[in-house]
């Protein structure tokens, strides 16, 4: 397993790291049974992966991480943790909700303490108010220990060009130790502004979705592709992967991976084999030609799936 540093608090995170949510939400949304995700936690930490990233909106995902976790040396992994911010499109008010927040999810997580306590999809209109009520109170949670880290999450779906999160390392670069933001095939508008902005502020990225989930559908992607004028056959991108959709997600995790300042690339998945081709393609390399390709014809693209 390679390693990068998270921003400047000289924390060494895996390049692939493991997430709760996505269309699995840690096999609640297949029928993955408790021992099956003890199984799976279990064989991360053996490949090497020590982020594990959740959120009070996955369900269950933060109660079942801890028990998952539970018998592993806590200094082994990092547990990154979301609070929900919005309620039907409204910014929340209230200080005292990320302190609610987080007081649930270390009982959730059976922990003391979190590594990294995230603000859940900043909009970027929302951004300055939210920070005025709720650094502060965030980062007297990080005095108190209770957090080490302080981080910042879009929501893709609506802010496809990532404005909330180059917004937040603008306004707030000695603040927040990681952003996580969307960088793939589908998606390289971070490459304008928002990873400039992260190497710029030593801010971490966390690297979500990378792949989900247009490169994981052929019939999304022809769509997609042929939206954009390309041809929206049976060949789209099987230069890269030969037609076989398994080395096209392995390309994407790839190109999802190659810039340096992403710190790592979130997987979400409730198969230890598909784990572990997620961590055998992260710790390889894309082709010059192959970026080079990709980057060339697609380095507008801002598909927010």
């Amino acid at each position: 397993m390679q390693y990068r540093k998270l921003g400047d608090t000289g924390v060494d995170v895996s390049l692939l790291s493991y997430g709760t949510g996505g269309p699995s939400q840690f096999g609640q949304k297949t029928g993955l049974d408790d021992a099956g995700r003890a199984a799976l936690i279990a064989r991360a930490l053996e490949l090497g992966v020590n982020l594990f990233d959740t959120a009070e909106a996955y369900g269950e995902a933060e109660a079942m991480l801890g028990r998952a976790l539970g018998g592993h040396t806590r200094d082994t992994y990092l547990i990154a943790t979301k609070w929900t911010c919005r309620v039907n499109g409204n910014l929340l008010t209230d200080p005292e909700v990320p302190v609610r927040a987080l007081e649930q999810s270390l009982e959730r997580l059976e922990t003391d303490y979190v590594d990294i306590f995230q603000v859940h999809g900043v909009l970027p209109h929302h951004y300055d108010q939210m920070a005025e009520i709720f650094i502060p109170v965030m980062q007297r949670l990080q005095e108190q220990g209770k957090t080490r880290f302080l981080g910042v999450t879009e929501m893709l779906t609506i802010d496809a060009r990532h404005d909330g999160m180059s917004v937040a390392m603008e306004r707030h670069p000695d603040v927040w130790d990681s952003a996580m933001l969307k960088y793939g095939i589908m998606n390289q508008w971070a490459a304008k502004n928002a990873l400039p902005l992260a190497a710029s502020s030593s801010t971490g990225v966390l690297n979500m979705a990378p792949v989900r989930l247009t490169l994981t559908r052929p019939e999304k992607l022809r769509e997609r592709m042929g939206e954009w004028g390309e041809d929206a056959g049976d060949s789209v991108l099987d230069w890269l992967s030969d037609g076989d959709p398994a080395e096209l997600i392995r390309r994407g995790y790839q190109f999802a991976a190659e810039p340096e300042t992403v710190t790592t690339v979130i997987s979400g998945t409730s198969s230890i084999a598909h784990l572990e081709a997620n961590v055998a393609a992260v710790n390889g390399t894309l082709p010059d030609e192959s970026l080079a390709r990709l980057k060339l014809a697609y380095s507008d693209s801002d598909s927010p799936d």
